[in-house]
This record gives C-alpha cells, structure tokens and sequence, in this order.
C-alpha cells in the first residue's frame, strides 16, 4: 500500500495514477480536498514559459489533460480560450522558440481583441494558442471519487513508512508520498520554501467566456469557464490598478488560498523540489495545476521505485 498525505491536485493525481497501475492508494487530507494550493473553479493552462525545459513539460502535461478528458467522461477539463503574456515577453519568445512551441506577437489591439473588457496599457505581448482555463474543480472533484481518501491529520512519518495520526493510529505502508502544501517541510525536513497567503478575486460586468487568460506585471486573469466571470490575482491585491485595467468589472467573490516562495522557483514563480529518505518523498512546489497528469504519473513512479525520475529533478 502507498499512503499519501494531501488531496490537493498533485496527491490526487498520483493516488489516481497509482490506482491505474493496479496499486492501493491512501489518501489523507486533514481538511477540505483541494481547499488549499488547490482552491478555486479554474486555473491559467499555458505552455509559455520563461525556460524551454517548463514549456516542454507543459507541452507534455496538455496531452495528460486531453488524457483525462477521455478517461473521466466528465465533460471539458482544458479550454481553448488561449493565453497571452505581456511579462518578460522577450524571453517566453526565446524559451518558446528553444522548445519548438508555437507563439506570436501580438500588438496593443491584438490583445484586447482577444480580452474586449481590458483597457491594456502594454504594447505588445506573447500569444500561446494552447493555453487556455483549465477547469480545476471538475477535475479534481472526479479525481476524488476515483481514488480512497480519508480524512486524517498526519503528526509524522518515518522513513520505513509509518505513518502516525494525531489520535496516535499507525498506518503503515510500502512508501509514502507527503504533498501536503504547507505541511509538507513540517512532515519531512526542510525544503527550502515559505508560504504566504494568497486572494484571488472574482469579478463580473462583462462576459468573460471565451477570453484569453493573460499574465502581467500587474497580475493573473482567467475566464471562469463558462460563467461569464473574471478571476484576477495578484501579489498585493491592488483595487486600484484592476479597476484601470478592468473599468467595467466589480468584484463579486474571493479565494483565499496559499502561495510558495522559494529560491528554487524561476522568476515567473513557476517550479518545484522534490526529496527522498528512506521509502518516504516529498514533493512541493508553485503553480503546479496546469502540471497535475504529469506530475500525477511522475510521482506515482517516484513512490514506486527507488530512485527519484529524471523529469522531475532536472527541473528542480
């Protein structure tokens, strides 16, 4: 039996990836499944990175998605709204090329003609045809029928695989996967990250569906599938800055969530560790949704086996 701490996208998909394998798999989640790192009705898809390697591993993670699509028969799980970056374009262009992916440049017009309600301010941005919203709480929500989670807090885990609850029950187990978000450096050792709490709002007063997701030094914005809302984070929530560049929108809703910061994520914030000892790993990181079937198989192999995948700690 494999015991995973954490039913946020990364333990569900590797419980689910694991099952398919024809192992058991136990999750447990001391609160909500995904009401942490993973919160929200949907996250930004985007294969425009600021490093080659991220985007090929996007590339590969949109296949998964597709994947998932086929296998849950629960409707759209990634859109084809698009993406757009007016951040370091220069070098998404440069990481897209290296990959082989597919971009354009757009001008000021070009981006609004993609996101009508935004009054843009920047001259030229990045256009990912394949990005798109990724709808994160259908996702996950089939996930967690398909896999057996529990509800239990973890006080500590061995590196035999014991693993002890707060009531003092010990589980034992063949290996042990912790991706507990902010639990994870308490369950395992020091991993070199912090986090912080984090708001993303949500707004209305313009249809939204069918807009292009879009990050920017001011922020993150993405369509909420097809409820016609706008969802919008940044690091400081600034109402000031969203209303000039959102004139028409009013906020309506919140999520309250968590963000990592660590020396090891690249400047688009973007990234993850990964650790071993004895049959226990540990694995955390930032912005990992768009990721999840990856990093579902991945992970699933990390616990399997004795050594940790290349793919995960080349990009480390």
């Amino acid at each position: 039996m494999i015991v995973i701490i954490g039913a946020g996208i990364c333990g569900l998909a590797a419980a689910y990836e694991l099952s398919r394998r024809g192992e058991h798999a136990l999750v447990f989640e001391r609160g909500e499944p995904f009401a942490e790192q993973s919160a929200g009705l949907a996250r930004i898809f985007r294969i425009a990175h600021r490093r080659p390697p991220l985007c090929t591993f996007a590339t590969r993670a949109r296949v998964g998605w597709q994947r998932w699509e086929a296998e849950f028969g629960a409707g759209r799980l990634l859109g084809s709204e698009t993406f757009i970056t007016v951040s370091a374009c220069d070098d998404v262009a440069a990481a897209m090329t290296d990959a082989g992916a597919e971009f354009s440049w757009l001008d000021r017009s070009g981006i609004t003609a993609r996101i009508p309600f935004v009054a843009a301010p920047w001259e030229t941005g990045v256009f990912d045809p394949l990005g798109g919203s990724l709808r994160t709480r259908r996702a996950l929500a089939t996930l967690a029928r398909r896999v057996d989670i529990r509800r239990g807090e973890v006080v500590s885990v061995a590196d035999d695989g014991s693993v002890t609850l707060v009531d003092g029950t010990v589980v034992g187990a063949d290996g042990v996967l912790v991706c507990a978000g902010v639990d994870t450096p308490v369950l395992f050792g020091p991993l070199g990250v912090e986090f912080a709490p984090h708001t993303r709002f949500t707004y209305e007063g313009a249809n939204a569906v069918g807009a292009a997701c879009l990050s920017a030094p001011e922020g993150y914005g993405l369509p909420l599938g097809n409820t016609g809302r706008w969802a919008f984070g940044q690091e400081a929530p600034d109402p000031a800055t969203v209303r000039a560049l959102f004139p028409s929108l009013v906020p309506v809703d919140q999520v309250d969530c968590v963000t990592a910061r660590a020396s090891w994520l690249d400047p688009g914030g973007d990234g993850w560790t990964v650790a071993r000892r004895g049959h226990v790993v540990a694995f955390v990181g930032s912005n990992l949704m768009k990721f999840g079937p990856l990093l579902g198989e991945l992970l699933a192999k990390a616990v399997l086996s004795d050594e940790l995948p290349s793919d995960l700690t080349d990009l480390t």
